[in-house]
Parts: C-alpha cells; sequence; structure tokens
C-alpha cells in the first residue's frame, strides 16, 4: 500500500512539475474620442485598430518579439509553431464604447493587452513593447492616412482646377471668336441698324437734291447758250449715271461709260459754262461721290450686323453650353475644396493633440503567482489515486486471505456464536516479521517525501 501511493504521488508531482509555468500580465488603453468632427481621426477607429492588430500579429513582427525577450528558447518548437504558440499566448482585446447607438458604426472605448510568458518579468515587459506599439502604429497610421488624404484631395482638386480653366479658355476663345454676336450685344446692333438705315435714307435724299441742284445748274447754262440739244443730251446722261451708281459697282462697265460720255459732251460744251458754274458743279459732284461713299459703307454694314443678329441665337446656346460645363466642374470642386481645407484643419488639430488619443490606465506588472495551468490538480489527482490504489491493494489482500477478528464476524460467516475470545498472540517469528513490514512502509514514505522534495526544489 505504502508503494503504491508512493509511486502514483511521485509520479503525478513528476508530471505536475514538468509542465511550464506561465504568468500572465494585463495592460489596458483607453480610446479617448476625437472632439473633430470629421476626416481619419473619427469613425474609423475600429477600423485602424484592428489594421494595427493584424501588423503587430504579422509572422515578421511576432518572430522579431520572440527573439528581443527570448521567448520558447527552452522548447524544442519550429518557427511556425512558436508563431502558432506566441498568438495563443498574446491576445489584443478591444471594448466597445456601451454608447454606440444601434446601426452605427461600433466605436472602441478600451484595448486590453494579455500576455503569457514563462517568467512573470517576460510577459509585464511584452504586455507593455505590445502597448507601445499599438500607440505608435495608432500615430502613425493616423498620421499616414491624413497626408495621404490630403494628398488625394489635392490631387482631385488640382485636376478640377485644370478642366475649370480648360473650359474657360475654350470660352474666351469663343468670345473673342464671336464679339459681335454676344448676346449681350443685340440691344446695341439694333440700335446700330436702326441708326444706320436712317442714315442711308437720309444720304439718298441728299443725293437726290444734290442731283437735282446739280442738273438745274447745267440745265440753266445750256438754256443761256445756243446749243440746247447738247445740254439736254448732257441732262439725261447724267440722270442715267446717277441711277447707275446706285444699282451698280463704281468700277462697272456701264458707269465707266456713261462718264466717258458726258466727260465728252463737256469737254465740247465747257465753253458754254462760266469759271463758278463749273467749279459748283465740280463741287456738287465731289458730294455727291462723298456721300455715295457713305451709302456703301452702310451697305456693307447692314449685312453684317444683320448676320451677327441672326447668329446671336446659335451663339447664346453655345454660351450657355459652356455655363453649365462650368457649373457642372464648380459642384465637385468646392466639394473637394471643402474636404481638403477640413483634411487640413484636422491634420493641424491632431498635431495639436486636439485629436484621438490612446491613454494608458493600467500598465503590466509583474505577476506574484503564476497562472494555475493544472500542476496542484495534477498532483492532487496523483495522490487521490495513489490513496485510492493503497486501498484498493490492501482490500484485495484482505479478500485474498481473509481473517475473522470479531466475535461478529464469526458469528456471521460460521453461524456459530463463540463462547469466549482472547487476543491473538502472534508468535516470534510473526513479530519480527510485521515490524519488519512496518519498517519498509515507514522507508518507503520516507523515500517518496525525500524524492518529491527533491523534484520540488530543482524545478
Amino acid at each position: 500500500m505504502a508503494a503504491l501511493l508512493v509511486v502514483c504521488v511521485l509520479v503525478a508531482l513528476a508530471q505536475a512539475l514538468a509542465l511550464p509555468r506561465a504568468f500572465e500580465s494585463i495592460a489596458v488603453l483607453q480610446v479617448q474620442p476625437t472632439v473633430l468632427t470629421g476626416g481619419v481621426d473619427s469613425g474609423d477607429t475600429a477600423t485602424r485598430l484592428r489594421t494595427i492588430e493584424q501588423r503587430i500579429m504579422a509572422r515578421n513582427n511576432v518572430l522579431d518579439m520572440i527573439d528581443r525577450f527570448n521567448l520558447y528558447d527552452d522548447t524544442p518548437l519550429s518557427e511556425d509553431e512558436k508563431v502558432a504558440q506566441f498568438r495563443q499566448d498574446v491576445r489584443i482585446n478591444f471594448v466597445a464604447g456601451v454608447t454606440a447607438s444601434a446601426g452605427a458604426m461600433e466605436e472602441v472605448s478600451a484595448i486590453q493587452v494579455t500576455a503569457q510568458t514563462g517568467t512573470a518579468a517576460g510577459s509585464a515587459n511584452l504586455a507593455n513593447d505590445i502597448v507601445d506599439q499599438i500607440q505608435t502604429g495608432n500615430l502613425r497610421e493616423r498620421d499616414q492616412r491624413l497626408s495621404e488624404l490630403i494628398g488625394t484631395l489635392e490631387t482631385q482638386d488640382r485636376r478640377a482646377l485644370e478642366a475649370i480653366a480648360a473650359v474657360e479658355a475654350d470660352l474666351a476663345a469663343f468670345r473673342t471668336e464671336n464679339t459681335d454676336r454676344m448676346p449681350e450685344n443685340l440691344e446695341f446692333l439694333a440700335a446700330e441698324q436702326t441708326r444706320l438705315e436712317g442714315q442711308r435714307t437720309e444720304l439718298i435724299r441728299s443725293l437726290q437734291a444734290l442731283e437735282r441742284e446739280r442738273l438745274a445748274l447745267e440745265v440753266g447754262t445750256s438754256e443761256l447758250g445756243r446749243q440746247e440739244p447738247l445740254a439736254q443730251q448732257l441732262r439725261i446722261l447724267e440722270v442715267d449715271l446717277a441711277q447707275a451708281r446706285r444699282t451698280l459697282a463704281p468700277n462697272h462697265p456701264e458707269v465707266q461709260r456713261l462718264e466717258a460720255q458726258i466727260d465728252a459732251l463737256r469737254e465740247g460744251d465747257g465753253q458754254q459754262m462760266s469759271v463758278g458754274q463749273s467749279r459748283q458743279i465740280d463741287l456738287i459732284r465731289q458730294q455727291e461721290e462723298s456721300l455715295q461713299l457713305e451709302v456703301a459703307a452702310i451697305d456693307r454694314r447692314l449685312p453684317m450686323i444683320a448676320a451677327n443678329v441672326a447668329g446671336i441665337p446659335e451663339v447664346s446656346e453655345t454660351m450657355a453650353d459652356y455655363t453649365r460645363r462650368l457649373a457642372a466642374l464648380e459642384v465637385p470642386r468646392m466639394a473637394i475644396a471643402e474636404r481638403l481645407s477640413q483634411a487640413r484643419l484636422d491634420q493641424s488639430l491632431v498635431t495639436s493633440d486636439y485629436g484621438q488619443q490612446m491613454i494608458l490606465l493600467e500598465s503590466a506588472t509583474e505577476a506574484e503567482y503564476p497562472l494555475s495551468s493544472g500542476r496542484k490538480r495534477l498532483a492532487m489527482l496523483g495522490v487521490v489515486l495513489g490513496l485510492g490504489l493503497a486501498l484498493l491493494s490492501g482490500f484485495l489482500l484482505e479478500v485474498r486471505r481473509p481473517v475473522l477478528r470479531t466475535q461478529a464476524m464469526v458469528t456471521k460467516y460460521l453461524g456459530v456464536a463463540p463462547i469466549a475470545s482472547i487476543p491473538f498472540r502472534p508468535t516470534a517469528r510473526e513479530q519480527v516479521v510485521q515490524r519488519t513490514r512496518n519498517a519498509a512502509s515507514f522507508v518507503i514514505l520516507i523515500a517518496g517525501v525525500v524524492v518529491g522534495v527533491i523534484l520540488v526544489l530543482n524545478r
């Protein structure tokens, strides 16, 4: 019985001591909400922290922490097994905010980092190191996202400005090409057209008056002379020339022919006119030519005005199209500019520590006692099992060699009541055997205690 008890207890103790010790340390970070109303510093905290967690638990970073803190040096684990064991021993838990409304994006109010290692100092240092990585990674991730957001918005704003500038350049070129057909010139063109038509009417009337005056002078001169048929012919030619000039170009052959005939008649009849009358007629001719030039200029300008007025609707439609294109580009550009301004404001506020902050509420400390890793439970199980086996062996020995030890047992098993009973008196040899057996049991128990103490001290 003593041997079974000692063997079971020692085996259980050895197995319990063979289990690795595990010390656990916990660090807690509080995530303070931001005062900003937009940007990357609000609304995406959970996403950003999940990204940081993934970077911390990445294989290369895990192997670096294992090397720095000398984890699993006394175990024959491979790199993959070490990484898997590390991810089991280290946990990063996010605590959701209690004020999160239903359907809203879940916000993180706290972060709990739990680390388990074989030493108390190692677990505390590892947990604090992970907390430092979270704080540093949060700042770096936030700054990086702000910089990327500002850079993207600046690029979009520049492209929007370039598109607007291109449309404005096209609009300016179109206005330059169609200056006379701008819608704002419609009133001016209408007034100019009315004015020119009135001037043309007055010029025609003046030409007719000058022509009558000139013909009167010529007719009067011919009446004083003796060659009235020649003067009458000259008058007729002058009327024909005036009509031809109103309808034909100045260099038209018909006009040139009439002028040549008039010049020929004048040369032949010039002696009949006085010098004053001839000069007066020449002056009237010059006035007629000047008025005819003005009429020709008006005749050239009026079709141009009519063409410009006719083209105003088309120009108006094109201008309206340019206006719509500019408006369509201005609306998103204003939205981009507003977001860019907000992002720059957020960046300045974050730089001034007005953004989201992580405060270390509880740093990891060295645990005084290791975790209950099953050592005590295994040792107690060994003691219980040893006692059970010892009692079972004693019962089996008793069953193999039953002994009637009391009067009741004699009566029960033999059916005869004993008349008298006397105590058992072992012989000298039996006494020696009993004492030897007791001494052996005591030695076994003492040896078990000694071996158990040695095992505990060596661990």
